[in-house]
């Protein structure tokens, strides 16, 4: 991602801009798919304005909100305070992998999420290297996106391409999928 598009984005996030808001069912399916356990810990990659991360808190994981967008991090904090200590905010930036390897701990998760962020992310098979080292033995990644081919033209680039999906599901024990309500999103859960 360019300068420029960063700055856009940081920008975004300044203005109080998310994106698609997290529904009642989408929980339900993630419960379904990934039940929550005590003590359980995720991990939620480029976490915008926290949701998400808000969300795995409420149903019980030990959650870690990173994004690189100091903005992101700003807003995450202040929105959700009150759900500290069980959610903790961070500035990292995912797609470097030294900074990844010396902050995150390995083995450290048993739920890492990527919520309408994937299509961003320049290296996909870096990225899924890189999860799978985060994961705890039986961890399980679970990535939201729109799928590009289901999405009008102009609005591909939010979206993942059908290569890009074999590039970053290949290689995990099991792997299941779900699609969301409205838009092409899809919600893939890898297990280790």
């Amino acid at each position: 991602m360019t300068a420029v598009e960063r700055a856009g984005w940081d920008d975004h996030f300044a203005r109080g801009r998310g994106f698609r808001g997290v529904r009642e069912r989408e929980l339900r399916l993630l419960g379904e798919a990934v039940p929550p356990r005590a003590g359980a810990r995720a991990l939620d990659i480029g976490c915008g304005l926290g949701t998400y991360a808000a969300a795995l808190a409420g149903l019980g994981y030990d959650t870690l909100a990173v994004d690189w967008s100091d903005a992101a991090v700003a807003a995450t904090r202040d929105r959700y305070a009150d759900l500290e200590p069980r959610l903790r905010v961070s500035h990292l930036d995912f797609e470097d992998a030294a900074e990844v390897r010396a902050r995150l701990p390995r083995a450290g998760f048993d739920l890492v999420a990527m919520r309408l962020v994937l299509a961003f992310m320049a290296d996909k098979r870096a990225v899924g290297e890189r999860v799978r080292e985060l994961l705890a033995p039986g961890g399980v990644w679970v990535v939201t996106t729109p799928l590009a081919e289901r999405l009008p033209q102009g609005r591909r680039y939010i979206g993942v391409t059908a290569e890009d999906v074999a590039v970053v599901t290949q290689g995990w024990g099991r792997g299941e999928w779900y699609d969301l309500e409205g838009g092409g999103v899809r919600c893939f859960v890898l297990r280790a």
